[in-house]
């Protein structure tokens, strides 16, 4: 927010203040009143102090109309400047978020849930979102389970874009795969990049949502790799969505108890996506 006008903003709140209370007694000063005239408010009462030797006035107020009018008007550049640098900074997570094309409209009034299952799982997701500053303070993720085509990327989208544009907080989407390529280019002599940097890439949103868990090997190097990133972001208490189309079983089996043990702690949330695709 600009200094200029939370300075400016003071000063007109102080001239209000003066010109509706009156001007307050100083040692060596009078305090007149005498009545004032406003082109386009007319008269009101005016307070002037003079000094007592020269009785040269040295402040006087204005008319308290246009110094509301002024107040109100500071206060509206202050809260148009705000909201600019609100949706210039929405704008930006949203950029950096990687929403791809074919869900960037997706949101929680344009999901239809075709069973009261579905209608319990967007309860859960709209919950997840609205208490959001409280799964941030105690780090509880949610993992998104079930079959393909069921909604599990349109929830997750809808939760990443109301974390942005109510909280202006950062949110990231990404894939296993996408996390294990950026995890194994690092292990070639010429990389300018370390496991480290990785891990903290991947830590840094945060909101992160981790896509298609379940289509790697599930081999014990994937498994740290996953392990590495959930646990740093888990002892940093900073969310993460897990969204896959295995069972609960074949996901432990996949990524690890520890990692699933890791999701559940802080009021963690399970939801199963059980029903036909919606692409049949």
């Amino acid at each position: 927010m600009s200094s200029v006008l939370l300075k400016s903003l003071k000063l007109a709140e102080i001239d209000l203040e003066n010109s509706v209370n009156g001007l307050g007694r100083l040692d060596g000063v009078t305090v007149v009143e005498s009545v004032g005239h406003c082109e386009q408010h007319g008269e009101y009462k005016k307070w002037s102090r003079k000094l007592a030797v020269l009785s040269s006035i040295k402040t006087e107020t204005v008319c308290p109309k246009c110094a509301k009018n002024r107040v109100d008007l500071i206060k509206q550049q202050i809260d148009d400047e705000l909201k600019q640098t609100k949706n210039l900074e929405i704008d930006r997570l949203m950029s950096l978020a990687n929403i791809t094309p074919r869900f960037k409209n997706c949101t929680f009034e344009n999901y239809y849930p075709p069973n009261p299952s579905a209608e319990k799982n967007l309860r859960l997701c709209r919950a997840f979102a609205d208490k959001w500053l409280d799964r941030l303070k105690n780090g509880g993720g949610m993992v998104m389970i079930g079959s393909p085509g069921t909604g599990k990327n349109h929830l997750a989208v809808s939760i990443v874009k109301t974390v942005i544009e109510k909280h202006q907080h950062s949110a990231v989407i990404t894939s296993v795969n996408k996390i294990i390529r950026e995890f194994r280019s690092t292990w070639g002599s010429n990389s300018a990049k370390s496991e480290t940097d990785v891990i903290n890439h991947f830590s840094t949103p945060q909101l992160l949502v981790i896509d298609e868990v379940g289509v790697q090997y599930g081999t014990n190097s994937e498994q740290m790799i996953i392990f590495e990133i959930i646990n740093t972001r888990y002892e940093q208490m900073r969310p993460t969505i897990l969204i896959s189309n295995e069972t609960r079983e074949r996901l432990a089996e996949i990524i690890g108890e520890r990692v699933i043990d890791r999701m559940r702690d802080g009021g963690g949330v399970e939801i199963v996506f059980n029903w036909e695709s919606y692409r049949q």
